[in-house]
């Protein structure tokens, strides 16, 4: 059975994404920094009769990170790789902390990164597998009230397409979600909607690097 890792994994997007993946067979290994969150995961899926692992870890913990998705790739074949997680802050650029942006960037985007550079080889071995980027309209439009998710999201876009173009004549793929709207359910952006739009994008083997999310 493959393995989709889901990094940031919450109660809205991300469980959608475990349910999604898991009803299409494959096992689930979610990663978060709440526990709680996590334990309460677990048992919705297994009542789905979905297999879950579940990773408590702080994306912004670098060695940790590494470390936790190196022991989840050497015993399981890793298929899918969602990186999902962002760090919520609203004030605007001039009221922003530098060091606070640093912060940011460093769980939205260079996380993902190593995300990446962990799996990559596993995947390499295997000659099969697939990254995808949670991303948001805010990379395209800058929303001036949240200036940390507009230029992380500004980040991991850019890091999608440079990673789809470095691996583009070998069989992993790389690709991203850009979602333009706050994610509701019972909303054109339901969660499971948009999770729906994930494996669709990963099932047609990513022909275009982004797919854009515009509600439905």
């Amino acid at each position: 059975m493959s393995t989709a890792i889901i990094i940031g994994a919450g109660p809205g997007l991300g469980l959608a994404l475990a349910e999604k993946f898991g009803q299409k067979g494959f096992s689930i290994a979610l990663l978060a920094r709440s526990e709680e969150n996590l334990s309460a995961f677990a048992k919705i899926l297994e009542e789905q009769a979905v297999s879950v692992s579940t990773h408590v870890v702080d994306a912004s913990d670098f060695k940790a990170l590494r470390q936790t998705l190196r022991g989840i790739a050497q015993k399981n074949t890793v298929e899918v790789v969602i990186y999902n997680a962002v760090k919520k802050q609203f004030n605007s650029p001039l009221q922003l902390d530098v060091e606070e942006m640093v912060d940011a960037y460093r769980m939205d985007v260079a996380a993902a990164l190593l995300s990446v550079q962990t799996i990559l080889p596993f995947m390499q071995e295997n000659d099969r597998g697939t990254f995808l980027f949670t991303g948001g309209g805010a990379a395209l439009h800058p929303w001036m009230q949240a200036p940390t998710i507009s230029i992380a999201k500004a980040g991991i876009r850019s890091l999608a397409f440079m990673l789809a173009e470095e691996l583009q004549e070998s069989p992993i793929q790389v690709g991203t979600v850009t979602i333009f709207g706050t994610i509701k359910e019972g909303t054109a952006f339901d969660p499971h909607k948009v999770a729906d739009t994930y494996y669709q994008h990963y099932q047609q083997g990513v022909p275009e690097v982004e797919v854009q999310f515009k509600g439905s």
